[in-house]
């Protein structure tokens, strides 16, 4: 089983932890929780949306079973909406559901998509999704907490500021469910500079030294309050330090070892002796030390 804290990024637990101690944040998530936007949105879904299911769009809908199944979480409702502009959102706190738009399935490849797909699912293993709601809906301009937009400034901007460390965590989520970090780059560079008609020949080892050149950007105090401006609205983080980040964490010997754990419990095989998941490729069992 996926323990979600095999891939949560340090930034995006210590992001929430802070954010979690903003004055009033408390008090603003219980008023939350009372105004009935699960309700509002799941009957604008079933009304305006298709929700995809073996019967309807099954192709589409078979994307996301392995997916939960692989990340150990309940399936989410799944909707198809008519938008031109990729996207994809998972929104929702007891009811959860999941969208993605016409023009996502439309822009990417099949794999590209089933990689998005496991980026909003890790949302949800990362019980991302009731903060997220939060943050969309304020930078939407709703007045969710009965306060002077003034005085919900700072649990706006630590809403914000957490959600971009929290895309981090569901990058990593995506990659395990892929089983590669490439799926997920390629969305990166699909959504930075178009289709893979013109894309697909970009040296990502390129792209991602743009992140390093963003970062010596930053030295001037000058830049570096111009970009801090720039971001603090944004609820995604700019693309190539995802890209950068992801192809870090990618390249540990902790995420090797967790696809190593993952490979080992698909194949089913199992010690006679003490019955731990095996490969059966080696010779001895690594927990009990039985000749296999």
């Amino acid at each position: 089983m996926i323990n979600p804290q095999d891939f949560i990024h340090p930034e995006d637990e210590a992001a929430r932890r802070n954010m979690e101690a903003i004055p009033g944040f408390a008090a603003a998530v219980k008023a939350f929780l009372k105004l009935g936007f699960e309700q509002y949105y799941h009957g604008i879904n079933m009304a305006s949306k298709i929700r995809l299911s073996e019967k309807q769009l099954p192709a589409l809908y078979q994307k996301l079973p392995p997916i939960c199944q692989k990340l150990n979480i309940p399936e989410p409702e799944f909707y198809l909406e008519m938008n031109p502009a990729p996207n994809a959102y998972t929104f929702g706190d007891t009811r959860l559901f999941l969208t993605i738009t016409s023009g996502l399935v439309g822009y990417l490849t099949e794999e590209e998509v089933d990689a998005v797909i496991a980026h909003e699912c890790g949302h949800i293993a990362c019980h991302h999704v009731l903060y997220h709601t939060m943050a969309n809906l304020i930078k939407s301009g709703a007045d969710m907490f009965g306060l002077l937009g003034v005085l919900t400034t700072p649990i706006q901007l630590g809403l914000l500021y957490w959600s971009r460390r929290s895309e981090l965590s569901a990058d990593r989520a995506a990659a395990v469910a892929m089983g590669s970090a490439q799926p997920v780059i390629e969305t990166m560079v699909r959504l930075s500079g178009g289709p893979k008609t013109i894309t697909g020949n970009v040296d990502i080892k390129e792209y991602a030294a743009q992140s390093d050149a963003y970062d010596t950007l930053q030295e001037s105090k000058w830049d570096k309050i111009l970009q801090t401006v720039a971001i603090a609205w944004q609820d995604h983080p700019f693309s190539a330090i995802r890209v950068r980040e992801i192809l870090k964490w990618c390249n540990t010997e902790h995420y090797h070892h967790l696809m190593e754990n993952i490979k080992i419990r698909e194949t089913g095989a199992k010690c006679f002796n003490c019955h731990q998941p095996i490969d059966e490729n080696w010779k001895f069992c690594r927990f009990c030390g039985s000749k296999i």
